[in-house]
């Protein structure tokens, strides 16, 4: 089941960079639709540009499943909205907390691991099996018994 959700994610992640890649197009074609015929707005393509980005960061959470690309999302989310709206004093201080707690988030509170490196197989157990259980890929020979 754990692979299975695994592919889904990653089938999910395809569509949404197909997504992304003709919302890219398009804005390319309407950028220069629009600077000739001087009808650019800036706050509409910095909103836009803004949450393509945060679609492809969603896209690097949804492949690699670390908590330091769930920081990076909200970082982008919260400078988007920061960015994009004309907040006030109070909000933009909220936002500025914010943005502050998740860079100290990621500096003090991440600490690195990987489920792989606590694993323990016994000596009997062949590699191919080992690699199935933790999830990596240690080369084998393939050797007849």
């Amino acid at each position: 089941m754990k692979n299975v959700a695994a592919y889904v994610e990653l089938f999910l992640s395809a569509v949404l960079v197909f997504v992304i890649v003709v919302l890219i197009i398009k804005l390319i074609g309407q950028s220069f639709f629009d600077i000739w015929h001087d009808k650019i707005k800036l706050e509409y393509y910095m909103e836009y540009i803004m949450s393509l980005a945060i679609g492809v960061e969603f896209v690097k959470m949804l492949c690699t499943h670390k908590p330091g690309t769930i920081i990076e999302v909200l970082l982008f989310a919260t400078a988007r909205q920061m960015i994009v709206e004309h907040l006030n004093v109070y909000e933009t201080l909220v936002g500025i907390g914010a943005i502050a707690a998740l860079f100290a988030i990621r500096k003090f509170l991440f600490c690195s691991f990987d489920e792989a490196d606590h694993m323990i197989c016994r000596g009997s157990q062949t590699v191919a099996r080992a690699n199935f259980i933790s999830g990596t890929n240690i080369p084998e020979e393939k050797t007849k018994m």
